[in-house]
């Protein structure tokens, strides 16, 4: 791959915006084919298989995620230690789910840069430096412009330990 590209894959996802279209476009035909790559297919095929999940502050989705296959149980954390029955539920006053859904934007949540903070996180996305709550309580903390309040954001969200 190189620099033409990359440049081709942003045209093809500039004109998508412009045009407001939403849709799987390969802007790598000379590195990536249209069925994929057949071994690593067949790799995933064998390994895993489809089913339903339950993703953390949306709850289940049909089909939304995979699982060893029977063959590679033997290797499943989940039936190695016997721990299929641990569920995770957010606080009530947690909205991640909303957030990690495009409904709100953090700062939308009442919970959010009070108790629910990047070293006390109530929800997946704030759990994550890469979460969308941590994102926002980090850059909303730097507008504070000052240099002991961007050294203070960037401590809070790299803990030493």
């Amino acid at each position: 791959m190189c620099i033409r590209d990359i440049l081709e894959g942003i045209r093809l996802a500039v004109r998508q915006l412009e045009r407001g279209e939403h849709r799987v476009e390969n802007a790598y035909p000379r590195a990536v084919r249209e069925e994929g790559n057949p071994a690593a297919v067949r790799m995933i095929e064998e390994v895993f298989e489809v089913t339903d999940r339950n993703w953390r502050g949306i709850g289940p989705i049909p089909l939304s995620g995979w699982r060893l296959t029977d063959a590679f149980r033997s290797y499943d954390a989940e039936h190695r230690f016997d721990v299929t029955g641990i569920r995770t539920e957010e606080p009530a006053e947690c909205r991640s789910g909303e957030v990690l859904q495009g409904l709100i934007k953090p700062t939308e949540c009442e919970a959010f840069g009070t108790t629910c903070t990047p070293r006390n996180p109530l929800g997946a996305t704030m759990v994550s430096s890469e979460g969308a709550c941590a994102a926002y309580y980090l850059y909303r903390r730097m507008n504070a412009a000052t240099p002991q309040a961007e050294r203070a954001a960037r401590e809070e969200m790299n803990p030493v330990a």
